[in-house]
């Protein structure tokens, strides 16, 4: 990992790479104690009544900790959206009803016929 700072002057690049793995570990839990006590900085909202008690920030803290020692989780972002689902064409929706197929098999027969059609013109 490399960080490159621009200054006026000149820009100074930092390697992680060139640290001691003494020095690198020790950074690495320094920023993550950084990000876990960040999670208790909870807002104030009408959702929770403009009131913060200890054990929310608790519940934070906690909910972000299993997040990070999960170690099949690779990302990041706690808050990473799930991935959208494929947008379902009515039409097509309606062909599988009738014709008692699933949505995939719908739309490959409908694409088929399309294909069928074109290639009579």
């Amino acid at each position: 990992m490399k960080k490159t700072i621009n200054t006026a002057a000149r820009s100074i690049t930092f390697n992680a790479e060139k640290m001691s793995a003494a020095n690198y570990e020790y950074a690495a839990l320094h920023g993550m104690a950084a990000r876990i006590g960040d999670a208790a900085a909870l807002t104030k909202t009408a959702e929770n009544n403009f009131t913060i008690t200890e054990a929310m920030r608790r519940a934070e803290v906690e909910t972000m900790v299993a997040f990070y020692e999960n170690s099949a989780n690779a990302d990041w972002n706690m808050k990473v959206a799930a991935p959208k689902a494929a947008p379902i064409n009515p039409a097509i929706q309606a062909i599988a009803t009738k014709l008692g197929k699933t949505y995939a098999e719908a739309m490959a027969w409908y694409n088929a016929k399309l294909m069928a059609e074109l290639e009579a013109m």
